[in-house]
C-alpha cells in the first residue's frame, strides 16, 4: 500500500530478519506509479528530484496482512519477473 492505495497483492517467498522478497500481482492503480518503481530499481542511478516527497517518504508505505497494517521501506518492484523486495520498518 502507498498511503491508502492498494497497489498489489504480494506473496512472500522468503524473509530473513527484516528483509523480504516475494512475488506480486499488480492492481490497475499501480500503473500510475510505474515510473517511480522503474526509477527505484534503475542500475544507472536514482534521481530523487524527479519525484514527489510523499513518494520518497517511507512513512507512506505499508503492507496489509489480514487487516494488520505493517510499515515497510519503499519497495523495489521488478516488472520483468514481478518480484518485490522490501524491508520492514
Amino acid at each position: 500500500m502507498y498511503k491508502t492505495h492498494k497497489l498489489a497483492q504480494i506473496h512472500i517467498c522468503h524473509s530473513e530478519m527484516f528483509e523480504v522478497c516475494g512475488d506480486y500481482i499488480e492492481y490497475p492503480i499501480a500503473s500510475e506509479y510505474r515510473d517511480f518503481f522503474d526509477a527505484i530499481v534503475c542500475e544507472d542511478g536514482f534521481d530523487e528530484s524527479q519525484f514527489d516527497d510523499d513518494l520518497l517518504n517511507a512513512e507512506n508505505w505499508f503492507l496489509c496482512d489480514d487487516g494488520k497494517v505493517i510499515g515497510i521501506e519503499i519497495p523495489a518492484l521488478y516488472e520483468e519477473d514481478h518480484s518485490i523486495y522490501f524491508r520492514y520498518r
